[in-house]
């Protein structure tokens, strides 16, 4: 009945519900242009397409229409115009109202028009069909996801979306269920059935995209939901984290300088695209309404997190003049209600900044000043010892300056090392003739008799440094045990009384008994340690003769002019290498059998000859004695092993060197 149609105007407006376009009558054919429905599908799945005439426009069905003797045509359209369809029954047929896609593929995109008429009758309507491709490894394209919203805690059923032309009357559907593409172990509390998920608490990384999966004779059917979690809807108005609120807050400016007043607000879940608001205010005017040097910049966000936000919008200032000193008001608000927070512009006196300059100068200072005393506090405090410190050995009743201990543990050995060369050589000749220290060495000092360790105890007490040389070999073979010979000595270490200068040689730690050379260091009370690095620290302007004459007793004269330098870096080379020439001169030599010239249990009187005692620069005559037959060195010695393990006894001879 074609009064089922009526008469239409050149343009009748739809109510809302239906459409938001106007018909229009071209060439007597009434068009309503474009239906709101779309329709989506990935390339290789299965589409229908409805006339939307039958749904939306018209009071009828197709069939009530076919009945009236009204053709329904389908048209594709290419620009501007339209080409009728051409149906092949395979990929692409027509089925009652509906326009059927067996397997759409991309080219089938675009805007397709079925029109309703008959000679004296015409009404047509377009549909718009979209074609996507799986994202690369994925089973959806991102284009084409139904969005949905799950507050965290809350409860959220999600189900298949659009598939009701794909649904066998009165049958429950067969359908899987992923996400992000994969089958997962849903946790207990989840449901997941054919036709939707339930989760009865939502959780943040229940987030994702969700898939079902339907299948249709051959082909498959796939909808992606992508479920965004949120924080909970909030039932407060906004918070402003600066300018506190309910807070005097007070910047000092500078005329004429430029200003940026930041305003910082914490925005909870209010909902879907609403925009935080935020503004600033001086007194009861906007910014609008200010002069033009002032503006707001755009709300920027700084955190967000479930759809919470904390934001920031800045009040600039081009230069800061005398009116703007004033109050200004930043407020936030949501659809609960306002908060706000004040700054107070105050004019800042420059005569802060010059102070505060001046610190910051005199702060710079005294950091170069520190850094340039840790670099060079030696040789800072030489100098004022040259120029301004008294004299540490008057009046102190001590006749030398140090006492020299270094004792070479492997006496059959001919050959001088860089240890011995240092201690035996460079540190009598450099200390002694060149800074003028008195120094006491046991084997050039002492003519050993039968009171030795006392003779020795004595000489320490009378020195105001005690200079220990440790090698590896020494602290291997002898270590702490060496300095509890003596009661006194022993006394004098713990307790202060003499400063120790303990000349550390390479290698230490490697040494089996170097456990004992720590417990001696925390043992003596005054220690200085000095770490010797080979013969490049003979060298007199190196850092081991600095801290060697930084631990000596001061004396006014003790640093080298530049001629003593060049002087004594020409000795120290002389000697090193005569010591060279002297050891291999000795390992051609025979040495003379000392044993032969003393016999063992008998008298010195019966060889009426005397005994030389050959040591490192020099030899003294040695008078027999009737009570202990004392050893001959060939090198400089110290302390022999049975003094220091009491092995002493009556006419007993003991041969250490």
């Amino acid at each position: 009945d074609m009064s089922l149609f009526g008469h239409f105007a050149k343009c009748i407006c739809l109510p809302s519900t239906i459409s938001s376009l106007c018909v229009h009558t071209v060439d007597g054919c009434i068009d309503w242009s474009v239906d709101l429905k779309e329709y989506h599908v990935l390339a290789g799945e299965p589409v229908r397409v409805k006339c939307a005439l039958f749904y939306s426009y018209i009071r009828t069905n197709y069939s009530a229409a076919a009945n009236t003797k009204l053709r329904l045509i389908w048209y594709k359209n290419k620009g501007d115009a339209e080409e009728p369809i051409i149906f092949s029954g395979h990929r692409l047929s027509k089925e009652d109202d509906s326009l059927w896609f067996r397997s759409a593929e991309l080219e089938d995109n675009g805007f397709y028009t079925c029109v309703l008429r008959n000679s004296t009758y015409c009404m047509k309507v377009s549909m718009s069909v979209t074609i996507e491709a799986s994202d690369e490894g994925k089973c959806f394209s991102s284009k084409m996801r139904y969005m949905e919203k799950a507050e965290i805690t809350h409860g959220k059923m999600m189900s298949c979306p659009d598939i009701e032309d794909y649904l066998a009357p009165y049958k429950q559907p067969q359908m899987n269920w992923y996400k992000e593409c994969e089958q997962i172990e849903w946790r207990k509390s989840i449901v997941a059935n054919s036709t939707h998920v339930w989760i009865p608490e939502v959780e943040e990384g229940d987030g994702g995209n969700y898939t079902c999966e339907l299948q249709y004779g051959s082909r498959l059917v796939r909808r992606t939901l992508l479920l965004k979690v949120t924080a909970l809807q909030t039932t407060h108005p906004p918070r402003v984290l600066f300018p506190p609120e309910k807070q005097d807050t007070v910047t000092e400016v500078i005329a004429g300088m430029p200003l940026s007043l930041d305003c910082k607000a914490f925005f909870g879940y209010s909902g879907e695209n609403k925009q935080p608001i935020v503004y600033w205010m001086k007194g009861e005017k906007f910014v609008e309404e200010l002069a033009g040097h002032i503006k707001e910049s755009e709300v920027r966000i700084l955190k967000e997190h479930l759809g919470e936000r904390e934001v920031q919008l800045s009040l600039i200032f081009d230069a800061v003049e005398e009116a703007d000193l004033d109050n200004y008001t930043c407020y936030v608000e949501n659809h609960i209600g306002r908060r706000s927070g004040s700054v107070f512009l105050r004019k800042k006196y420059m005569y802060r900044l010059e102070l505060a300059g001046g610190l910051g100068i005199i702060l710079l200072l005294l950091g170069v000043l520190t850094a340039f005393y840790k670099c060079y506090n030696l040789e800072i405090v030489l100098c004022y010892r040259r120029h301004f410190g008294s004299d540490e050995t008057e009046d102190d009743n001590k006749e030398y300056d140090a006492y020299l201990y270094y004792t070479k543990v492997d006496f059959n050995s001919l050959m001088n090392d860089d240890e011995e060369t240092l201690a035996l050589e460079i540190l009598p000749d450099v200390l002694e003739n060149q800074y003028g220290y008195k120094l006491f060495i046991p084997d050039r000092d002492l003519i050993p008799s039968s009171t030795y360790v006392e003779d020795l105890a004595r000489s320490v007490d009378q020195s105001r440094r005690l200079i220990l040389v440790l090698t590896p070999d020494f602290v291997a073979k002898r270590g702490w045990s060496v300095f509890l010979i003596e009661t006194r000595l022993h006394s004098m270490l713990v307790t202060g009384e003499i400063k120790v200068i303990m000349i550390e040689c390479v290698d230490l730690k490697n040494v089996i008994n170097y456990q004992e050379v720590e417990l001696l260091k925390q043992t003596i009370k005054a220690l200085s340690v000095i770490k010797w690095k080979g013969p490049k620290s003979n060298k007199p302007t190196s850092k081991f003769w600095k801290q060697m004459l930084y631990e000596m007793p001061a004396k006014q004269k003790e640093i080298l002019s530049k001629d003593q330098v060049n002087m004594l870096s020409c000795k120290l080379q002389r000697v090193l290498k005569g010591a060279h020439q002297r050891s291999e001169v000795a390992l051609a030599t025979e040495i003379p059998d000392y044993n032969q010239l003393v016999p063992v249990g008998g008298s010195h009187a019966s060889t009426g000859a005397q005994m030389r005692h050959f040591c490192h620069s020099y030899d003294f005559q040695l008078q027999p004695q009737s009570s202990i037959l004392l050893p001959l060195c060939h090198d400089y010695c110290n302390i022999p092993m049975t003094l220091l393990n009491g092995e002493v006894g009556q006419q007993k001879q003991v041969h250490f060197c």
